[in-house]
Order: structure tokens, then sequence, then C-alpha cells
């Protein structure tokens, strides 16, 4: 476990915050004040101000010098271009990993979908969905054995995690079609169907682009 989201002052003040992004009590483009978060965590502006660098660092905002620290608020073609090259990323990354599908795999998949079913039936917060939604798409990326594939997929599925919980209601799971795509690409894995789990796959990415709610 990540030490910084241990019980520390910081790491409260981390947790805080990110699930005032995640559960949109803090909106795209909202200025953050360091003493009013202070207040509402009851924390010093210090962890506070830890916090804020950590989530500037993995995307959830946006810090400018000698100005002031908002949620973060992309431009519609820098998410157009943060899916595109995510697609092409795990399709890639999925031809790398069909010749080394193992039953270990096919479980672990299995068992990532017997959890996202749990979100959908609420036994296991909804907070835990992105986390378990990628696990999903990483479990098949490293199976490819490409390390610096992975890293980059990693840090692309981290980046459309941020728009996902910014502009998509993927608490609303009646409207939520990822865990059925998920299902599908794992039957054309189990039947070793390289060229239709690649085409799935940049299908399901571009239908997360498509869900979310970015207005005209």
């Amino acid at each position: 476990m990540d030490s910084f989201i241990e019980q520390t002052a910081p790491g409260v003040a981390y947790s805080e915050i990110k699930k005032m992004i995640m559960l949109k009590k803090l909106k795209p483009g909202q200025r953050l004040a360091e003493i009013t978060l202070s207040q509402e965590i009851g924390v010093s502006r210090t962890p506070v101000r830890e916090a804020l660098r950590k989530l500037t660092l993995e995307g959830w905002l946006r810090m400018v010098p000698n100005s002031g620290v908002w949620v973060a608020s992309p431009t519609r073609r820098e998410m157009i271009n943060a899916y595109e090259v995510r697609a092409k990323l795990e399709q890639w990354g999925i031809e790398e990993a069909m010749p080394n599908v193992t039953p270990l795999l096919l479980r672990l998949l299995e068992e990532n979908i017997e959890e996202e079913q749990a979100v959908y039936e609420g036994r296991i917060s909804a907070e835990k969905y992105p986390e378990i939604n990628s696990r999903f798409h990483l479990s098949i990326a490293e199976a490819g054995g490409n390390e610096i594939l992975c890293q980059h997929i990693r840090t692309a599925i981290n980046t459309t995690d941020v728009y996902m919980v910014l502009y998509e209601n993927y608490l609303d799971f009646s409207n939520n079609r990822s865990l059925s795509e998920h299902r599908e690409l794992l039957e054309l894995i189990k039947e070793r169907d390289t060229e239709a789990a690649i085409k799935m796959i940049g299908v399901h990415v571009h239908n997360g682009f498509l869900d979310l709610k970015l207005g005209h």
C-alpha cells in the first residue's frame, strides 16, 4: 500500500479530497481553497497542500503558480486524444497478450468481472469501481510481458479514469455497458480470437469516450 494513503494527516487529506471529486462534490474547473478544505477535513493546511500536490501529479487537479489550484477541466480535444492513444496502446497490448493466455489469466479476469458485478449489485463500494475496472485492463496488458508498454497503458488508463470520474455518471450502473463488454472480451480471449479481441478493445475504449457527458 502507498504509505501516503495510510492514516497520516496528508493521507487523510488526500483520501477526503479525492472522495469529494469522485462523488462529484467538487466539479471540473472549480477552484480549491486550502483553508476551506483544511476546515472541512479537520487537518492543517500543510497536509492539505501535500495532498493537492499529489492529486495534481495524478491528473485530478491543475495547479497554476501564483494563482491557485483547480479541479482538472481538460479540453474536448485533450480527451479525444487521450482515448485514441489508450485504444491504440490497448490494442497492441492485447495482441501481445494473446499468445500468453493461461488458465490463471482467465481466472483473474473472471474474478475481476465478479468484483465488477458486486459493485453493480451494491456489495462493494461504488468508489472502488475505477480501480476494479482498470485492473481488468491491466491484467491483460501485463500478460504480454512488455513492461514499457504496460507503463504507457497504465498512464493512459489513469488519465481516462480521471475523465470518467469528472464527466461520466459512472455510478449509474443501469446505463453502464462496461461489464457486458468485459464479458464479451473475456469470451474472445478464451476463444483465442486475436483479431476480434483487438477490434473489441478498440470499441470498448471508444465507448468509454462516448459515455462522457461533455455537452455540445
